[in-house]
């Protein structure tokens, strides 16, 4: 027979793809979980890092917060207050001002310095910090006819040392003295670091009145730690 072959042509195609056209050119098979394992591997990725965070905020937060959440103040390292006084950071003309103020009739003389200080225990270990000497014109004193390397008997002075300890030791060794010669009496006061010394020619009332006026300058202290005493 002559006649045209069974799904042949002249295009001399396939016959198979012929009867079967869904064959021709079909993508490569992609389902939706052709994809899975990079979009687990990210997925994946995602939690480690949200994870990762989460420790660092909690870390942070644990740093800067107490376990109750609440913020932790900032602790500042400063001196033992019981061992310094109310009076802390306050030189002895400063001290004498302040005493000024309250009523008590001295006048700062001299203020000392390491060179001139009768003592030398300025800026010395276990020595005082500043130290001035004053004038009560109560003692009836003539400045001039004082002939003492330590004038306290015109009227007084006030020394300041680093602490109460080293204060308290200084207290005891003038008291010392004191009671070794009636010559070298005179009435001692200390609040924390503050030595006030009184003049022996002064009235036991007057000299009280140190003492008390002295106590009265701890107490505003402890009432208003932020007032600051100005140097005149």
């Amino acid at each position: 027979m002559s006649g045209k072959r069974f799904g042949g042509g002249t295009s001399g195609g396939d016959p198979t793809e012929r009867r079967h056209p869904s064959r021709r050119r079909r993508p490569p098979f992609v389902d939706g979980r052709g994809d899975q394992g990079s979009n687990g591997s990210l997925a994946a990725f995602l939690v480690g890092v949200a994870v990762v965070a989460g420790l660092i905020g909690f870390t942070l937060n644990r740093v800067t917060t107490g376990s109750d959440g609440t913020p932790t103040p900032a602790v500042t390292p400063t001196a033992d207050a019981a061992a310094v006084g109310p009076l802390a950071g306050l030189t002895a003309e400063q001290v004498a001002i302040r005493l000024l103020d309250a009523g008590v009739p001295l006048h700062t003389t001299v203020v000392y310095d390491a060179s001139s200080d009768p003592n030398q225990l300025l800026g010395k270990p276990d020595g005082y910090t500043s130290k001035i000497a004053f004038l009560d014109a109560r003692t009836q004193i003539n400045p001039a006819g004082v002939t003492s390397k330590d004038p306290v008997e015109q009227g007084g002075s006030i020394e300041v040392f680093a602490d109460s300890a080293a204060a308290s030791s200084r207290v005891q060794q003038l008291r010392t003295v004191s009671s070794s010669s009636q010559l070298l009496q005179e009435a001692d006061y200390q609040q924390g670091g503050v030595v006030l010394r009184v003049s022996r020619y002064l009235s036991k009332e007057q000299a009280d009145g140190y003492g008390a006026a002295l106590t009265a300058l701890v107490t505003a202290a402890t009432v208003a730690p932020s007032a600051t005493a100005t140097v005149g």
